[in-house]
């Protein structure tokens, strides 16, 4: 049986329709095919004379009837801010949380036997059990990975089983007391981050790039078609590469084909609520819409929360999140501080650096219009055909050396420094115990040396960025279509020695020892001193160990930067070694070139 003859077959049954047009209408296909579909049901023995059922129907859809359950709602909802402390399964819509409607919607169809696999803010899903009778099963690794290994944590129940994402909303139930083959559920419109594609036969693809058909997030799985998926959750899990993959990934078979055929939802009877937008548009009164971050855009616009549109998430860095939003016909972004961020920045000192930078009276960074001291918020205004820098980019990379060495050319001074060794020293007590190389003892013994090399050398301090990494730097379209650079991020900034600065773009762009050279000569226009040269060399091997013990640190809030740690962690090594080869006896003697 092809996959259409099992959407012209369930349409019959559970549609009730008695004519070709009226299966033709339902199922959107043509009634050529339609026709050939039914004359071949009716060949087969799977409908009678007017479309009744026989008793290999009925046997078939015996077999594949239903049993369980499985809710998928252990994630964190990244993309739901400025909502973020409420699981997103747990949303209200019309007065009913999202997964209570589809528990209800499954009791309705007959199904007890439910599972839910929970992780974050696991303690809000406890009243489940008492007033559902339903199972709740640790994700313990939520922070690590997506859905697809929440569903591993049940894979078990996979037989038989509805897979429904916690965070979907169903106007109308799309669970039924008899199915009789797998299926996934997809709407008709296109999605860019889709990775499953409808082909004119009605079967499922992967697709790894370019998008397809929106995915709604419910599935069905029969016996045989669970057994694959399980084989295949196993496989994928174990494969580090799949840590942030959904859940769907495991439903794709031999030759990119999923197991199951295409349940194409129209309209809206089926709503993934992803963002905060997609819960205002389905219940514009929900009571989770209120939240801190709209309450302050509200207040520093003057307008209501309904005049702030176009709200969604951002892709965070590595020490805050991001949101865009739009009001009053201006695009702007809202900063909000991440995990554990508190004890790496201090938001009073980035106030003070914005007010130096004003000073200047120049173009040096983003704009700012709001920056609160004691919470960490910021809004700027949004560069909506802004980018940043590309590394591999030579022109842009001098662009930026340019930009970076007029702002330092400015010589602004703060009461604050930002001091290498005490960082480190301050790191390390973050992160406690939390180390994984072997031989970090030596290591940190070989950069203290190359700290006491840094204080013999001749240097002139004024405010630097510290975290002037590329992503930083963002190339911003002008009025008369011309681009200049911008500098944004200014929390861990201090006063140091301006030549951190080129250290942190080197080590952040992965650059060998030929790019960093390169990126020197940008810097000081190809007449860098030896010295100073030598110097930048000792500030990578240094500031490679200070993000080591960064990323240990944000490990310990949940947050895992693992092949970055790593080659951070190699830069502290290698370039030990390197300015050993080159100093032997120490730090030689400044020569009159080098202070300048």
């Amino acid at each position: 049986m092809k996959k259409w003859d099992y959407v012209v077959l369930s349409t019959v049954v559970r549609g009730h329709c008695a004519t070709q047009r009226e299966v033709a209408a339902q199922t959107g296909y043509s009634l050529g095919l339609v026709s050939a579909s039914l004359k071949y049901l009716m060949e087969e023995g799977y409908l009678a004379e007017d479309y009744f059922l026989t008793p290999k129907t009925i046997e078939m859809f015996r077999r594949n009837s239903p049993r369980q359950a499985v809710i998928l709602a252990a994630g964190p909802g990244r993309r739901m801010m400025p909502i973020n402390s409420t699981p997103k399964a747990l949303l209200t819509i019309g007065g009913e949380s999202l997964i209570e409607r589809l528990i209800n919607q499954l009791h309705r169809t007959g199904i007890y036997n439910i599972a839910v696999v929970v992780g974050y803010q696991k303690e809000q899903f406890e009243y489940l059990p008492g007033l559902y009778n339903v199972e709740l099963i640790e994700n313990p690794h939520w922070k690590e990975g997506d859905s697809l290994h929440s569903l591993r944590c049940a894979a078990h129940l996979l037989d038989n089983c509805y897979v429904i994402n916690g965070d979907v909303w169903c106007g109308e139930s799309l669970f039924s007391r008899s199915e009789y083959s797998s299926w996934y559920a997809v709407r008709s419109y296109f999605d860019e981050d889709s990775i499953l594609r409808v082909t004119r036969e009605m079967e499922l693809i992967g697709v790894t790039k370019g998008g397809g058909n929106a995915m709604c997030g419910i599935a069905y799985l029969c016996a045989d078609d669970a057994q694959v998926v399980r084989e295949n959750l196993e496989q994928l899990c174990d494969d580090p590469d799949q840590r942030r993959a959904c859940w769907e990934t495991a439903l794709i078979g031999h030759g990119n084909r999923l197991v199951g055929y295409a349940n194409v939802i129209s309209g809206m009877l089926v709503m993934p609520v992803n963002t905060y937008e997609d819960l205002r548009l389905l219940d514009s009164d929900s009571k989770h819409l209120e939240s801190r971050r709209m309450a302050l855009i509200s207040q520093l616009f003057g307008v209501s929360a309904g005049e702030i549109t176009e709200i969604h998430p951002l892709s965070s860095g590595m020490t805050n999140h991001l949101m865009h939003f739009c009001c009053q016909g201006k695009e702007y972004l809202m900063r909000s501080p991440g995990e554990g961020t508190k004890k790496l920045v201090s938001r009073q000192k980035e106030s003070a650096v914005y007010k130096a930078l004003a000073s200047t009276g120049i173009d040096i960074s983003d704009k700012v219009i709001y920056l609160n001291p004691e919470t960490g918020y910021k809004v700027t205004e949004f560069w909506s055909d802004a980018r940043a820098c590309d590394p591999e980019n030579p022109e842009e990379v001098a662009a930026c050396m340019r930009h970076l060495r007029r702002f330092h050319q400015q010589q602004l001074q703060v009461d604050f420094r930002f001091d290498l060794r005490a960082q480190l020293d301050y790191y390390e007590d973050l992160r406690q115990d939390s180390m994984p190389f072997a031989d970090y003892d030596t290591t940190r013994r070989h950069i203290d040396e190359l700290l006491r090399r840094i204080d013999a050398c001749p240097k002139e301090e004024c405010l630097s960025h510290i975290d002037s990494v590329y992503d930083n730097f963002l190339f911003v379209r002008q009025r008369d279509g011309s681009k200049e650079v911008r500098l944004i991020d200014w929390e861990y900034s201090g006063v140091s020695d301006p030549h951190v600065d080129i250290a942190m773009f080197c080590i952040y762009a992965y650059y060998d020892k030929e790019q960093i050279d390169r990126t020197i000569d940008y810097y000081f226009d190809g007449a860098c001193p030896d010295l100073i040269r030598q110097k930048i060399y000792c500030y990578i091997a240094v500031a490679g160990l200070l993000w080591t013990n960064w990323c240990e640190y944000k490990g310990r809030m949940g947050v895992k930067y693992g092949a970055y740690e790593m080659r951070q962690y190699q830069y502290a090594k290698q370039f030990y070694e390197y300015v050993v080869t080159l100093w032997p006896e120490g730090v030689p003697a400044p020569q009159e070139e080098a202070l300048v």
